[in-house]
């Protein structure tokens, strides 16, 4: 089930950056949310699992609903304005390397000499994907690779808050609450005038909205909160590794966008990082 999931999650790159053409971000994120949470209650219906929020869920259901929203709109913007594929690479790679790092802060996990080495080897990974031998402020905002780090550390930080809240709320239930948390907060932050122009888009948005919505964040996203409280959040960053490759492929396929020797080289080495980290 996690593979499908981050397989889906690697086709959504590039359905997002069609999704980017039709609107911006603080225009869609909330309608994502309303999606996924569409989504959440047929499988709720479906597990016949029942709506509770302990008391005690509330404070890590929060903090992940606001850095979700944040995730989101780093994932629309950053798709909008430079390559999916990229993105793809960049997020699913250097997001369970900063988890590794944070776990070891709040869990009190030891570095073991092998996660010295893939933390070594993921800084060595993400230079070669920023392309930092061509670095400079306009080029990293241009590229969309700024937008990808932050959606990295925002990632990492919602798998801690997960895995935190993992003894107080079922999986599922903790994805229900985030979604409409997430929705209603989002609305707050990013209010638009031009809410209701979704309706007005055509087939082709509606095909690639659903997919990033329904599929990718609904389905996917809470196959990824149930393993990561059944496994630990650096267990479950790892299965991450399959989103580079399906994000690669499909970007090339969908979107006809080139396939750099950069971010090969530099996937590679941070997935071999991930590796080393978790195992």
């Amino acid at each position: 089930i996690m593979i499908m999931a981050m397989i889906s999650w690697g086709i959504s790159w590039p359905a997002a950056k069609i999704v980017g053409q039709y609107a911006k971000p603080e225009s869609l994120i909330a309608w994502r949310f309303l999606f996924g949470l569409i989504s959440m209650i047929f499988v709720m219906m479906f597990l016949k699992i029942p709506i509770t929020l302990p008391g005690k869920a509330l404070k890590y259901v929060l903090s992940a609903s606001l850095l979700i929203i944040f995730y989101n709109y780093n994932y629309l913007k950053g798709t909008q304005i430079g390559m999916s594929g990229l993105g793809g690479v960049i997020v699913p790679t250097v997001s369970p390397i900063i988890t590794f790092v944070l776990s070891a802060l709040f869990f009190k996990n030891k570095f073991k000499k092998k996660g010295v080495y893939g933390l070594f080897l993921g800084l060595c990974g993400s230079g070669i994907l920023i392309r930092v031998w061509e670095m400079n402020v306009n080029a990293i905002i241009g590229s969309g690779s700024v937008y990808f780090f932050l959606g990295a550390i925002l990632w990492a930080l919602i798998t801690i808050f997960t895995q935190k809240s993992n003894n107080t709320l079922n999986p599922i239930n903790f994805s229900f609450w985030v979604y409409g948390f997430g929705s209603v907060l989002a609305l707050i932050l990013f209010p638009s005038e031009n809410f209701y122009n979704i309706f007005s888009f055509e087939l082709k948005f509606w095909i690639n909205f659903l997919l990033i919505s329904s599929i990718a964040l609904g389905l996917g996203t809470t196959a990824y909160f149930y393993t990561t409280m059944k496994l630990g959040s650096s267990k479950a960053s790892s299965f991450m590794f399959f989103v580079p490759f399906s994000s690669i492929l499909s970007s090339s396929i969908i979107i006809g966008e080139p396939v750099l020797m950069s971010t090969i080289i530099g996937g590679s080495l941070t997935i071999f990082a991930v590796y080393l980290i978790n195992y």
